[in-house]
C-alpha cells in the first residue's frame, strides 16, 4: 500500500475512462427515502445499477443525469464524483477499485429533516414547504400533511465517526433543529473535517447557537438556490427578497464558507439563462444546473414552438405534442399562483409576460 501512494506522488492520479459511474449507489445514502441518490428512477433496482456501472455501462435508472451530461451540463454524478473523490482522498480509479472489490461503505449522507420553510417556490409544492401548506389551506386545497424527523430516527443509521460528507436539504434546511442537533453528533465524535453542505432559500439569518456550531467544521459548504437574478429569484422564489440573499452570501464568504448555488432551470427562467449564468461568473460562484422534470408543466419544453424558436437553448430539440398540453396547464397554474399570492408575472419577468402573450 506504502509502495501505490509513493508511485501515485510521482505519477499523479491514474486515468479513470468509466463514464458510467458514479460514487453514490455505493457510498451514499439519503434520508428520509433510503435511497443513495433522489435522481434515481422510482422503480430501480440497487444491485443493477451498480452492476451496470462497474460493466462501464449507463444504468436506465440515471436518466436524469445522462440527459444533463448529454447536453453538455454537468450531472448530479459528476458533481459528487468530484466532491466525493476529493474528500475521500483518494483518485476516482482507486475508489472504483474499492467498489469493485465490495470495500466501499456508507461515508456520505444527505438528509431532508423536515417540509419547514418559508418560501413558496413556483415549482414546488406543501410536501416540500409548510409555507404552501399554509396557501393551499387558505385557497380551499388540502395540503400535504407536514413532516419532519427527529435524530433519534437516523442516528442509528449514520457513522458519525467516519463520515467524510453530509448535505442538509428542505424545506429549509436552517429552520431545522435536527440538522444542527446531528452537527453536534459530528462534534462529540470529533469529526469536524466532515464536508458539511447546506442547500439554502438564502432567507435565513443564522441564530448565534448556529454560528456557534458552525465554526467547529473546516469545509462548509453553503449552496444558494438561485434561478434568476433580482426580480425573478423574487418570482420564481416568492416571497423571498434578493438584497437578503446577497447579504447572507457575504456572510457566509467573510466566515471561510464556501459558496455554491443550484440553479433549477424551467420554462420560467430559460430565457433569462445568459443573465443568469453572467452573474455566477461574475460573482465566482460555481453551480450546479437541475432542470425541472416534475411538475412537467414546469419543464423548460413545455413552450410553444414558436417561443422555443427564440430560445437557442431549445432549438436542437424536437417539439411534441405532450409541449403543448403540458405548456396549457402551465398557463392555468400561472395565473392560480399568481392569484394565491397576490402578485403578477409581467411585474417581475416582463419580457417573459410580452413573449407568452
Amino acid at each position: 500500500m506504502v509502495y501505490a501512494e509513493i508511485d501515485q506522488m510521482l505519477t499523479g492520479p491514474r486515468q479513470f475512462d468509466n463514464s458510467a459511474f458514479c460514487v453514490l449507489p455505493f457510498y451514499a445514502r439519503e434520508f428520509p427515502r433510503g435511497t443513495p441518490c433522489c435522481y434515481l428512477a422510482a422503480d430501480y433496482d440497487l444491485n443493477q445499477v451498480k452492476q451496470h456501472m462497474l460493466l462501464g455501462q449507463r444504468p436506465a435508472a440515471c436518466k436524469k443525469c445522462w440527459d444533463l451530461e448529454d447536453a453538455g451540463i454537468k450531472s448530479n454524478r459528476q458533481l459528487n464524483n468530484e466532491t466525493l473523490d476529493f474528500y475521500f482522498d483518494r483518485d476516482l480509479a482507486t475508489v472504483f477499485d474499492l467498489c469493485q472489490q465490495g470495500k466501499n461503505k456508507i461515508l456520505h449522507y444527505k438528509i431532508a429533516t423536515s417540509n419547514t420553510c418559508n418560501s413558496l417556490c413556483i415549482t414546488c409544492s406543501s410536501g416540500s414547504s409548510s409555507a404552501w401548506g399554509q396557501l393551499e389551506r387558505r385557497n380551499g386545497t388540502t395540503p400535504a400533511t407536514n413532516w419532519s424527523l427527529e435524530l433519534d430516527t437516523v442516528s442509528h443509521d449514520i457513522d458519525f465517526a467516519n463520515a467524510q460528507s453530509f448535505g442538509f436539504l428542505g424545506g429549509e434546511p436552517l429552520l431545522s433543529a435536527t440538522n444542527f442537533k446531528i452537527l453536534e453528533q459530528l462534534i462529540t465524535h470529533a469529526n469536524t473535517d466532515c464536508f458539511i453542505n447546506f442547500q439554502t432559500n438564502g432567507s435565513v439569518e443564522l441564530t448565534q447557537y448556529q454560528k456557534d456550531i458552525l465554526e467547529h467544521f473546516t469545509n462548509i459548504n453553503m449552496s444558494f438556490s438561485i434561478d434568476g437574478v433580482g426580480a425573478v429569484f423574487e418570482y420564481l422564489r416568492y416571497p423571498l427578497k434578493w438584497d437578503k440573499l446577497l447579504a447572507n452570501i457575504d456572510y457566509c464568504r467573510s466566515h471561510g464558507m464556501i459558496v455554491s448555488a443550484c440553479y433549477t432551470v424551467s420554462n420560467m427562467n430559460l430565457l433569462y439563462h445568459e443573465e443568469t449564468c453572467r452573474w455566477f461568473d461574475q460573482n465566482q460562484i460555481r453551480y450546479f444546473v437541475n432542470l425541472v422534470y416534475d411538475p412537467p408543466h414546469f419543464r423548460p419544453g413545455a413552450l410553444p414552438e414558436h417561443i422555443k424558436a427564440q430560445m437557442p437553448e431549445l432549438q436542437q430539440q424536437p417539439h411534441t405534442q405532450q409541449d403543448d398540453v403540458d405548456y396549457a396547464v402551465f398557463r392555468e397554474k400561472i395565473a392560480l399562483q399568481d392569484q394565491w399570492k397576490g402578485i403578477r408575472m409581467q411585474d417581475y419577468l416582463p419580457k417573459l409576460h410580452q413573449l407568452l402573450g
